[in-house]
């Protein structure tokens, strides 16, 4: 709950902010107001229930909803942070702090602005909506209201990684200076600031005006590992069942594999144990291109965050995937999204034809994330720059293997003779009660946490060494990489029953279960 006596910060957070500068320190006050300002409404307003009595800012709620000034919410994933700092009159005239959108007059401009002990520098980030947010983790942070206005269009689409999806995209402006190296492009912030706006360019006169966000406070957003005591080990089981049935005819092996892949996540870089990638191969062709699998419904009800990319020639040769400055600004490409996201790439579009330069740069980002984990920027002069991501990268194709990629892990599916259809509408799947599929959705969350901290005993890493030797004494063919793709696999399944520990028994199943998909 807000508390009562924050009624001022929620009426007029500005009259807040002079409030702070007036109580502060007279000789140092203009420096340490940043600081002060981000505690007072850090400790009123960063905790869950304080947060969701605030006003959001989202697509059902844009900035043009709301008054300037009005104190806000916005959780967002910072898409730009090469933006330049900028430069404010931190202390005006008749003893008035500056910044967090308090304007100064035209006598503050004539006294000396340029006394390095009247200035402060914000820091400037282009933010925007999450991108491939799945609906149902949208609602939890949104309002449950929604506004009348025309659906919001933003001044800066190139922004956005998704091209032609609704989203907010907002200028914000960091007052305050402690942990702002901190924040990269990618990640999720919740921000708590004063709405406004301003010229896109204060250069050009016909520049359009962009939302702002006068930030007071914010915080990042962490995947907490949710706390799951005396779990049912019935949820797994039912879980695998759910997603065979709805989305892979009845194929309880490619549900589970699917499982391990979406409980993986970037354990370490420096011996890498990255996610897998997992192409389910054999997918029957749709009627048209336009259809959806079902897969894809199926994933976005269980993930927070979920985007489908129908591969195509043409979506190949023409849309960007990797982020690419033009002009000094950053322009976004689908591969720009936040770390556990999982990508659906469906490859029953592509169809004969010419793979141009850039059809072959797309393909070469996307298994750059596969192989290693990283995507890179394109900035001016040939230069680029890679970075760190974290993505589950799952292909469904026709053929016997994927057309463009060469994934960790190959699935044939095997239908069921009764099989239902594997492009269901949304509306057509049997989808369990709210309070179950929100097992669900803890379980797959907490499996992804417990997949870092899987280990391996002692007496079960020489069983592993002794059964490794064996089989090569038995198969000369057997190579040192087919033990650690096992490996992989064992610490997955792991993790996927919860377990932080590759037992025999994981291990001697996970040979079963990679020899049954090998044999298909």
């Amino acid at each position: 709950m807000v508390a009562v006596h924050a009624i001022d910060e929620i009426a007029d957070p500005r009259k807040v902010v002079q409030r702070i500068y007036d109580g502060g320190d007279r000789d140092d006050r203009i420096h340490h107001l940043p600081s002060a300002v981000t505690k007072h409404f850090a400790d009123l307003f960063l905790s869950a229930s304080a947060l969701h009595q605030l006003p959001s800012l989202d697509v059902s709620h844009p900035p043009e909803s709301y008054t300037l000034g009005t104190l806000v919410r916005f959780r967002a994933m910072i898409q730009d942070t090469s933006l330049q700092n900028e430069l404010y009159l931190a202390r005006l005239g008749n003893d008035r702090c500056g910044g967090w959108g308090i304007q100064p007059t035209h006598l503050d401009h004539d006294l000396d602005g340029l006394d390095p002990d009247r200035l402060g520098t914000a820091s400037i980030f282009w933010t925007v909506s999450v991108p491939a947010e799945s609906p149902w983790c949208s609602a939890e942070f949104s309002q449950l209201d929604s506004t009348s206005f025309p659906v919001h269009q933003s001044s800066q689409p190139h922004k956005f990684p998704v091209p032609g999806a609704p989203h907010i995209g907002v200028r914000v402006k960091i007052y305050d200076s402690a942990d702002v190296e901190n924040l990269h492009s990618t990640d999720v912030v919740t921000f708590v600031g004063i709405a406004s706006s301003e010229p896109l360019s204060i250069e050009d006169d016909s520049s359009p005006e962009v939302p702002v966000l006068h930030v007071l406070c914010y915080q990042v957003d962490s995947a907490a590992s949710p706390t799951l005591t005396n779990v049912d080990t019935s949820v797994r089981a039912d879980l695998i069942d759910w997603i065979s049935n709805e989305a892979l005819g009845g194929d309880k092996d490619a549900a589970e594999w699917l499982l391990l892949q979406l409980a993986s996540k970037v354990h370490t870089r420096a011996f890498p144990l990255l996610p897998p990638s997992l192409t389910i191969s054999r997918f029957p062709r749709p009627s048209s291109t336009e259809v959806i699998p079902t897969l894809s419904h199926v994933l976005a009800e269980l993930l927070p965050q979920h985007l489908l990319i129908p591969l195509s020639l043409d979506l190949l040769n023409n849309t960007p995937f990797l982020p690419e400055s033009k002009g000094e600004d950053l322009h976004s490409g689908y591969l720009q999204l936040p770390h556990g996201t999982a990508i659906l790439l469906t490859e029953s579009a592509i169809q004969e034809g010419k793979l141009l330069e850039k059809g072959i740069m797309n393909v070469r980002a996307i298994q750059d994330v596969m192989n290693s984990q990283t995507v890179e920027y394109i900035f001016p002069f040939s230069s680029k720059f890679t970075f760190h991501t974290d993505l589950s990268m799952i292909v469904v194709s026709e053929g016997r293997k994927s057309t463009l990629f060469q994934t960790s892990v190959n699935l044939h599916l095997r239908c069921s003779p009764a099989t239902p259809s594997l492009y269901k509408s949304k509306d057509e799947i049997d989808a369990p009660p709210a309070e179950k599929m929100a097992v669900y959705r803890s379980y797959i969350a907490a499996c992804k946490a417990v997949s870092e901290k899987v280990q391996v005993t002692e007496a079960t890493s020489k069983h592993i060494q002794d059964d490794f030797v064996r089989r090569r004494q038995q198969d000369g063919s057997v190579t040192p990489d087919e033990l650690i793709h096992l490996m992989k696999v064992a610490r997955l399944l792991a993790a996927s029953r919860l377990q932080d520990e590759v037992t025999i028994d994981v291990w001697e199943q996970a040979k079963e279960l990679d020899g049954r998909r090998q044999v298909r």
